[in-house]
């Protein structure tokens, strides 16, 4: 029993404490900044989405299309919303409960770089590294620098993709390298892939094609089928997630993004020098200029120290075949060009470079510490230290004290290790630890305590995200309180970021996705697809942000249909930003201000209209009855058809909707949902209904997906009841 007992120990103690290290770490910040891990996105966006579906779930149903939202409401499309994703159905559920939203997210996103770290001591033990050296690597990996200042603290699903990964990579080579049960890579790449972003599944595509090349290459059969099933399970989840926003894209301003490079959120090679400088920029462009305040090329400290343990061994370099690729396709990503089309800010790839960086280098210094180590490529260590911090001065002169304090670090750190790798070793006594492995339990756990102290530092230099915040609440009861009181569709227009610093501003408003906490429909909320006809006619952009002219725009006449644009789009509540406009607007007859706020003024009309999803307009002659509506439908029954035989309803007209009983027409001003009922009869029934699309492509990859599961899970069970035979 002892003796079993030694054995776990020994086996959970490194990743344990990679993992305590990390949580630690990943606390500290909050100690300094309580709101470290709720900012920008995850602030405006993220949190509010996860609520309005912990909302959904709550009720027993799930979120497709919201007609109030407008643009931000095509959920399906939207794809992080994470519909698919039980893991983010419980954050969504916790969140719906929670008290606290910096609270809720911080404990969340502290979980997932603890994943991180398990993932990364897994992945660099399966490519042949020592348990210690795998630990600090799992140690490093969740405190790099766009990993910590960009993903944790903003961009959640891409923090959430970049965390699992390294499990991913893990599970995929278990089951196909090693002819393990698919189960464990069946759940993560289902959950990487169901979170909807982009960059995660792009990798995971990645590993998966040199997979299948690699085996084809060594005419493996059994390794090529497994490979095979691997991608055509992931595939068909990709199909789900991602192609209703493919087949959205044609009517949102997606469809115009541009193939350039602008130099925004992409990396030149010069900026590569900055990897091994926790407290430095790099020249890196962003929302803050042509330099961001943080260090987002950062890797680790320690990288540096690589020569040290080179060359690495014939074997292991083969054996890391898979990494030398994977690591090249990520690098060459982060210095494309900043705009591909969908595809933009490839320095987003960031974290993806950090994993395969750290595997390389915990299997090198396995390999060669502590007997390799020589003097001579401790000079080369030295030299590249050396170098790196003269590239990196050249790229940012102001930051010389940062950058000489840290290749003094790292020059010190070479000499620390050289010195424990040449000390004499101790007699041997069986039974206890040998030599080389107290000098490398030593060595790795000092660094992992200057990783502690590096990440420290960079937290009195950075003590926030470059991405800004808006500074909401984040009391959940507190937020639920805006504009309750309101009847019927709201809308925000003007420049509601003003104020944000104030806390009494946000009694009277709220921002982006925020709003779906409140119990008001605003349709000001964030969208990754802004409908491009609707953008362009209320200047409104992806947070629901609008220029003035937004609100003549509503109360003006549509010159098609005479009515008020804002009767067209079902709106009884405006808010204007004060900010914005000079004078106090006048409001048109039907409507009144209803609160004089400092910040906004609040709009209301005399009498609310019902809620977006219903027919606001009929053409000349024509008139139908509504008789069932939800978020997805609407029934109207023709009453008579006249010279115009137009039906316009307040929905976007995203592909997806079909109707029974007549044919979709243009769209009136160019995005209202409107249907032709020529040719129909007084009392003639008309269903418009809107599918994800298309919709029997998605429903066949769904059945398909979980027909290839069962396939392969009854293939191999034959197969090992056979080979037991």
């Amino acid at each position: 029993m002892t003796q079993t007992r030694e054995t776990f120990w020994r086996r959970v103690r490194w990743p344990l404490a990679s993992v305590v290290v990390t949580v630690l770490l990943a606390a500290s910040r909050v100690l300094l900044n309580p709101r470290f891990y709720f900012a920008d996105d995850t602030e405006r966006g993220s949190f509010g989405q996860w609520w309005s579906l912990g909302e959904h779930l709550s009720r027993g149903t799930l979120p497709i299309l919201d007609p109030s939202a407008w643009q931000g409401g095509n959920y399906f499309a939207e794809g992080q919303w994470g519909i698919l994703s039980p893991v983010t159905w419980l954050i969504g559920l916790t969140a719906y409960v929670a008290p606290d939203a910096a609270a809720h997210v911080t404990a969340w996103k502290i979980l997932f770089l603890a994943v991180f770290a398990i993932g990364m001591y897994l992945i660099c033990r399966e490519f042949g590294a020592s348990r210690p050296w795998a630990a600090l690597a799992a140690t490093l990996a969740p405190a790099a620098g766009f990993t910590v200042y960009m993903d944790a603290a903003s961009w959640s699903t891409g923090l959430f993709d970049s965390c699992l990964l390294p499990l991913v990579w893990w599970t995929l080579r278990r089951a196909v390298e090693h002819g393990r049960s698919p189960i464990p890579y069946v759940i993560t790449s289902f959950t990487l892939v169901t979170f909807g972003y982009v960059f995660g599944v792009i990798v995971l595509v990645v590993l998966l094609a040199e997979t299948l090349v690699r085996h084809i290459v060594q005419r493996d059969r059994v390794r090529i089928l497994r490979t095979l099933a691997a991608s055509v399970w992931g595939g068909l989840w990709t199909i789900v997630v991602y192609l209703p926003a493919m087949m959205t894209s044609s009517v949102t301003t997606r469809s115009e993004a541009p193939y350039e490079n602008t130099g925004f959120l992409n990396a030149d090679l010069s900026d590569l020098f900055s990897a091994a400088s926790p407290l430095t920029t790099a020249t890196i462009q962003s929302f803050d200029g042509p330099v961001t305040p943080g260090p987002l090329v950062y890797v680790a400290w320690i990288l540096p120290l690589l020569p040290l343990f080179l060359p690495i061994p014939r074997e292991s370099v083969r054996r890391l075949v898979p990494v030398w690729i994977y690591g090249a396709i990520a690098l060459a990503f982060i210095v494309a060009p900043s705009d591909l089309g969908a595809i933009r800010w490839p320095l987003r790839m960031m974290p993806y470079v950090v994993i395969a960086a750290l595997i390389i280098f915990a299997v090198a210094a396995t390999k060669a510490f502590p007997e390799r180590l020589t003097r001579s490529r401790a000079w080369a260590s030295v030299a590249l230290i050396a170098a790196m911090a003269y590239i990196s001065w050249v790229g940012e002169m102001g930051s010389w004290k940062a950058i000489a304090v840290g290749s003094a670090l790292q020059v010190a750190a070479v000499v620390a290790v050289v010195l424990v790798a040449r000390r004499k070793d101790g007699p041997f006594v069986p039974g206890r630890p040998s030599s080389w492995e107290k000098k490398t339990a030593f060595v790795v756990v000092c660094s992992m305590l200057v990783t502690l102290g590096v990440g420290g530092a960079q937290l009195l230099q950075w003590r926030e995200s470059p991405l800004p915040s808006v500074n909401a609440p984040t009391d959940t009861a507190e937020l639920r309180d805006v504009l309750s009181d309101t009847r019927g569709d709201a809308i925000v227009v003007g420049n509601y970021m003003k104020g944000a610093g104030t806390p009494e501003s946000w009694d009277e408003r709220l921002m982006a996705n925020l709003w779906y906490i409140s119990e008001a429909n605003v349709s000001s909320v964030y969208t990754v697809l802004p409908f491009s006809a609707y953008a362009h006619d209320l200047c409104s952009d992806l947070r629901g942000l609008t220029c003035k002219d937004a609100l003549e725009t509503l109360w003006s006449d549509d010159e098609e249909t005479g009515e008020p644009v804002a009767d067209l789009l079902s709106v009884s509540t405006i808010l204007a930003a004060k900010h914005t406009f000079p004078d106090e607007p006048e409001a048109p007859k039907g409507w009144h201000l209803a609160n004089d706020g400092g910040w906004m003024w609040q709009f209301e009309r005399d009498d609310p209209l019902p809620a977006a999803g219903g027919v606001v307009w009929t053409g000349e002659g024509t008139a139908v009855t509504e008789t069932d509506e939800t978020q997805t439908s609407l029934t109207f029954t023709v009453e008579q058809v006249g010279e115009d035989p137009r039906v316009a309803i307040s929905r976007l007209p995203f592909p997806g909707y079909s109707v029974d009983g007549a044919e979709l027409a243009d769209p009136v001003r160019d995005y209202l949902l409107t249907v032709d009922v020529t040719g129909l009869d007084e009392g003639d029934e008309v269903t418009v209904q809107f599918l994800p699309p298309p919709f029997p492509v998605l429903a066949g990859s769904f059945v398909l997906a979980w027909l290839l599961l069962a396939g392969w899970l009854i293939a191999r069970f034959a197969l090992r009841r056979r080979a037991r035979a």
